[in-house]
């Protein structure tokens, strides 16, 4: 069955999952592979990567001003148990984001739906 989302739908739906990822991420202690496909989108990062120890999130973004340089990544930490927040904040309301995040709706099983179809804003 299909589902007409807006962008508010598809961001409330959008935080369920996350949460899901969260929880996924504490119990597994590693990131499951849509949320990191989530988190490159959404900052541009060159890598995503788990640090078990400190339960947190580190995000490497390349800072290079000119693409003929070697790049210069800069890295961020963000606590697990915040992540819901700061993906919130990164949200995009682009056609082409919004595409994405409904294709990650669509793969996961709880929002029980065969396809996600976008409306206006």
């Amino acid at each position: 069955m299909a589902s007409y989302l807006n962008t508010n739908e598809i961001r409330l739906s959008l935080r369920q999952l996350v949460k899901q990822y969260i929880q996924e991420c504490k119990s597994c202690e590693e990131l499951p592979e849509e949320f990191v496909s989530l988190i490159k989108h959404n900052f541009f990062a060159k890598y995503v990567y788990y640090n078990r120890k400190r339960e947190q999130i580190e995000i490497g973004i390349d800072a290079s001003e000119s693409p003929d340089t070697y790049p210069e990544i800069k890295v961020y930490k963000f606590p697990v148990k915040k992540a819901g927040k700061w993906i919130d904040k990164s949200f995009k309301d682009q056609e082409s984001d919004l595409e994405f995040y409904g294709k990650l709706l669509n793969r996961n099983d709880s929002f029980n739906t065969s396809e996600i179809i976008l409306m206006g804003k």
